[in-house]
């Protein structure tokens, strides 16, 4: 039964994984806002950009649950990697654990939670990031967009950040026509 519960935490930890990464915005979405001005255009995106400043991130409770199976997990395979077992003392584990502190050893907890934790967490602070994002275009006016492939496919030939493709998100955003045919009809949440 133990090994059962091991499992099933290990289980439940790699299932919230994975919905983390479920979740996270399409790479295919863009703002679109009928005749607006490529100088307009540009100043809406910093200023919305800068929104994201005065977001006050937090982890929500799903995370902090992924994360506690994870930890738990965790410390069950050390305790049984220093031959502990599952049913072992939980305070000798422990003690075993910060007995353990040559580089290997605290390389490679750091490595195994240290990375999982970072992943789960930026997540949630993305998607944070993301909504004040969201909220500050839609409050502007915009409508966010589902982009073609041709147009996918063109802008993955211009380099990030730079005036060209500043320009042809432009020429796809500000287009009327464009925007009506390729409107999200259901708002589209970043989480």
């Amino acid at each position: 039964m133990p090994r059962f519960r091991l499992l099933l935490g290990a289980v439940v930890a790699s299932g919230a994984i994975a919905s983390a990464d479920a979740h996270s915005p399409p790479g295919d979405l863009s703002w679109g806002k009928p005749g607006v001005s490529l100088a307009q255009y540009a100043s809406d995106a910093a200023q919305c950009a800068d929104t994201s400043r005065a977001v006050v991130a937090s982890i929500t409770p799903a995370t902090l649950t992924a994360l506690d199976a994870l930890s738990a997990a965790q410390l069950v395979e050390v305790a049984q990697y220093l031959g502990r077992g599952p049913d072992a003392e939980p305070l000798r584990a422990v003690a075993d654990i910060a007995a353990t502190r040559s580089a290997e050893d605290i390389a490679r907890r750091s490595l195994n939670f240290g990375a999982r934790y970072t992943q789960i967490v930026s997540h949630d602070v993305r998607g944070e990031l993301q909504a004040a994002l969201d909220t500050c275009l839609a409050d502007r006016g915009y409508a966010r967009i589902r982009l073609t492939e041709s147009q996918l496919r063109a802008l993955s030939r211009l380099k990030r950040h730079t005036p060209e493709r500043t320009a042809y998100l432009h020429a796809i955003d500000s287009d009327p026509v464009v925007v009506a045919q390729q409107a999200m009809t259901t708002p589209s949440s970043p989480r």
